[in-house]
């Protein structure tokens, strides 16, 4: 079905995946020796990696640069980011893509039923949160992202029911430099890459409607407008437990303090009162704790004493009107080791109290309120915590968060100094909502106020707009305040099991995903390995080594040595011998920056008697300067193993697509190539079989379609190496405008390898005067019982073709495009259904508005 025709032109390109382009690794342009070191020391990667990284970067210096084919001298290698990483993300069904790759398909019209059929691998820099974001984790507290690891428990948001649950970290990675952007959501800052998703109430009524109607929807940062609300956690499940204590430290036996053997209410409380108020002081034979509590706090300095006898068996002494000591060196040693040391300026929070449970952490609230904190006397007026440190003020707010309730600040704050008028204090102030009276205060200057007070922050409703139907007792939303562009930083990612999200800095954020895979349990049941390459020499080191290289050497040609010197990115699939996988296991990639070079690395090992239908799309938004892809495939086909390997590649037209492909095919083994390729500035592409074994089988099926000002140089090569192998490639191109395609094949008969036979069948559509078709075919046949078929045909659609379909109401552009559609029809009935749907539909986009 056709769109406006002037919208859609080939030299245009304004489809396929088309996505907003984010930096990935900005540090340097060019390509050196220590670029190289770089890409894998970044990776961890082996030694013996990076050696051969190096090889082949002296290799790709010396090679000369092809000759033949098409215009390759405005490739300026100086001008071009060489690293891409990708982590890897399960996704379990066609619901788990992002919304930017579903609607590339909806775009495409593939039916319903066959996008239930997608499993997908996606190189696309997707998601990544700043290094110092706060991941709120069961297993210990508010965690900088860049320090979560596998086993980490964080949690998730069951949007079935509306509560949180702990899910398990799978993976964490950092993911190269890009660019963030500041969201502020009522108070909460997060630092985040454009595509990264967050869980929004969206207003989806009808243009008509003056009534709102939500619904829950995710939005990348770039979709997010100021206004918008934003899903965040009003309560999460309680989690922790209590922790062992360490003994004292009394090798004489000499002290009469004791200490208990774990955390207790009655303990944390004392030490959130040291944390507000407490000191230790130790100087000559003076050792002592001490605490500055007033004497107008009778009731406070009571409390504090009977908890000091319970726990340590010691007597608490009121020294003056402002403090309460404990003389006793051990305790101070004992305080010191749990962590709590330093002045007024310098206390922090150990970490091990934010992995207790939840009562046990609002005691250190409370203890620390009934210090240094305040509850205003008014109904709706917050619970606040003053202090000259605003990094322990910021604790406090990761402990109020982790208990359910909502923080504001900490801000400054200047008062005057009470000894000098000239002078000015600076301080800082943290404001503490929600259904605070649930904090462990024993003060009753604090608690006496807690039952006046009427007012708590809900979320479940802002500006008086109201969406109460859409919360739960554990999920809220609130309003976007600011989105601001913010600087190059290094970002980071992680996998989450299950609900495949988690909350960072008070929101609630999709889970971190960049490449999707999935491989049905019972393909993993029999030993399938589907990974993304880096994945895959990390996991499987040995299989990896094995196999790396050994069809397409370093030194094979100059863009095989550049491949091998900064691969990043690419899939790995091994099948074990007898496994037929009866799906196509699919990826996808793309180019998504500017000046960017894509150097995936794809590896597949099909062990005797096994098949696999392998898938992939590549595609490049528009950008002003030129992008280099460079790819290397290498496949191994085992005796008597069958692997089908299908390419769509929509790149656009500044792109120098230059790509190395080659399987080897053993005893009885098939190897099929099929091979679609639209746009791009240059392609030079010639998937290759080798057939190694007798009765080994290779087939190319391959279209090309280039428009104006572009260059399709493909074709494919066959070399029979063993006796009685068989080969056909069967190339189809179209040309429009100034296009021009070449077809440019080898077919290699080695000397005893008899009874080869190979039919090669070279077609060429014309759809204006001044395209152009070229064919260059290669034959070096050894034996003479080899039987070797080669035919070629240029045609333009006739007068006749057109005039018959017009005359049956086709209009002329969709009669021009049922031709080509027809002509194609060879190789796209060979490719799964969707791909089928793809390729048609994009030559029809490509070829709109072309008409005349």
């Amino acid at each position: 079905m056709a769109t406006k025709a002037e919208d859609l032109q080939l030299g245009n390109y304004k489809f396929g995946w088309h996505d907003e382009s984010s930096s990935v690794f900005v540090p340097k342009k060019g390509l050196s020796e220590d670029v190289v070191r770089e890409i894998s020391a970044l990776k961890d990667e082996p030694k013996w990696m990076l050696d051969l990284r190096l090889r082949s970067y002296q290799q790709f210096l010396r090679r000369p640069m092809p000759s033949w084919g098409g215009d390759l001298s405005k490739i300026l290698f100086d001008d071009i980011y060489y690293f891409i990483r990708s982590t890897e993300k399960q996704a379990n069904s066609w619901e788990d893509l992002p919304a930017d790759i579903k609607n590339t398909y909806d775009r495409l019209g593939i039916p319903e039923a066959e996008k239930q059929r997608l499993v997908a691998g996606v190189a696309a820099q997707y998601e990544c949160l700043a290094g110092d974001t706060r991941v709120w984790t069961a297993n210990r507290g508010l965690a900088a992202i860049k320090e979560i690891e596998p086993g980490d428990v964080v949690f998730a948001l069951d949007e079935d029911s509306g509560r949180f649950v702990p899910a398990p970290v799978k993976s964490a990675a950092q993911t190269d430099v890009r660019q963030t952007y500041r969201v502020t959501v009522n108070g909460r800052t997060i630092r985040a890459t454009d595509n990264h998703p967050f869980l929004t109430l969206s207003d989806e009524r009808k243009p008509e409607r003056q009534r709102a109607r939500y619904a829950r929807r995710w939005k990348t940062v770039g979709e997010l407008r100021v206004g918008d609300l934003v899903a965040v956690p009003r309560d999460v499940p309680g989690f922790g437990a209590a922790m062992a204590l360490p003994t004292l430290s009394d090798p004489h036996g000499r002290t009469r303090t004791r200490v208990p053997s774990e955390t207790s209410v009655d303990l944390l409380w004392l030490l959130g009162l040291f944390v507000g108020d407490g000191s230790l002081q130790s100087a000559g034979r003076t050792h002592r704790v001490q605490f500055a509590i007033p004497a107008s706090q009778p009731q406070l300095r009571d409390e504090l004493t009977r908890v000091v006898r319970d726990l340590f068996g010691l007597t608490a002494i009121a020294a003056d009107d402002a403090r309460i000591v404990l003389n006793s060196r051990a305790l101070v040693e004992w305080i010191s080791d749990l962590g709590f040391v330093g002045t007024a300026l310098t206390k922090q929070v150990p970490a091990w109290v934010f992995s207790l449970p939840l009562d046990q952490r609002l005691a250190f609230l409370g203890g620390w309120v009934d210090a240094d904190g305040y509850v205003g006397p008014a109904v709706s007026d917050p619970m606040s915590i003053t202090s000259g440190n605003r990094p322990l003020l910021e604790q406090a707010s990761e402990l109020a968060l982790l208990a359910g309730l909502r923080t504001s600040g900490p801000f400054e704050f200047s008062s005057k100094h009470p000894f000098d008028p000239e002078r000015r204090i600076i301080g800082f102030r943290l404001l503490v909502t929600g259904p605070f009276e649930r904090v462990g205060c024993r003060n009753p200057a604090r608690t006496e106020r807690y039952g006046r007070r009427r007012y708590a922050h809900s979320n479940t409703s802002a500006r008086g707009t109201t969406f109460r139907g859409h919360t739960t007792d554990h999920l809220g939303f609130a309003r976007v305040t600011a989105i601001e562009e913010g600087d190059f930083e290094p970002v980071y990612d992680i996998e989450v099991d299950g609900p495949h999200n988690f909350v960072a800095e008070g929101m609630v954020v999709h889970n971190s995903e960049v490449v999707y895979h999935k491989v049905r349990e019972d393909l993993e049941a029999q030993g399938v390995i589907f990974l993304d390459t880096d994945t895959a020499l990390r996991e499987h080191p040995d299989l990896f080594r094995e196999h790396f290289t050994k069809v397409i050497p370093a030194n094979d040609n100059k863009f095989a040595a550049l491949n091998t010197a900064v691969w990043s990115g690419g899939s790995f699939i091994w099948i074990p011998e007898g496994v037929k996988v009866d799906v196509p296991l699919q990826a996808y990639f793309r180019i998504n920056q500017q000046n960017m070079g894509q150097f995936e690395r794809t590896l597949i090992i099909a062990e005797p008697g096994s098949y696999v239908h392998y898938v992939e799309g590549c595609t490049a938004p528009i950008y002003s300067s030129d992008s280099l892809h460079s790819a290397v495939v290498e496949i191994i086909v085992k005796p008597g193993a069958r692997v089908r390997y299908t390419t769509i590649q929509n790149w656009s037209n500044n792109v120098y697509n230059l790509v190395t492909k080659r399987a080897a095919a053993y005893e009885d083994a098939t190897m099929e190539w099929i091979d679609g390729n639209i746009g791009s500035k240059l392609t030079m592409k010639y998937p290759a079989v080798w057939l190694m074994g007798r009765g080994a089988r290779g087939e190319v099926l391959s279209v090309a379609f280039a428009g104006d000002g572009q260059h399709q140089d493909a074709g494919a090569k066959m070399v029979h190496h063993a006796p009685d192998t068989s080969s056909q490639i069967i190339s189809k191109s179209v040309s429009q405008g100034h296009g021009r395609t070449s077809y440019r094949g080898l077919v290699d008969v080695a000397e005893g390898a008899h009874r080869v036979k190979s039919n090669v069948v070279c077609d060429a559509l014309l759809l204006d005067e001044t395209a152009r078709s070229d064919t260059y075919p290669y034959m070096n046949i050894a034996e003479d019982d080899a039987q070797i078929g080669h035919e070629a045909s240029v045609s333009r659609i006739g007068e006749e073709q057109l005039f018959y379909l017009q005359s049956r109401g086709v209009e002329e552009f969709e009669a021009q495009a049922m031709i080509v559609r027809g002509f194609i029809e060879p190789i796209s009935k060979e490719l799964p259904m969707e791909y089928s749907v793809e390729l048609n539909r994009l030559i029809s986009l490509n070829m709109e508005g072309s008409v005349g």
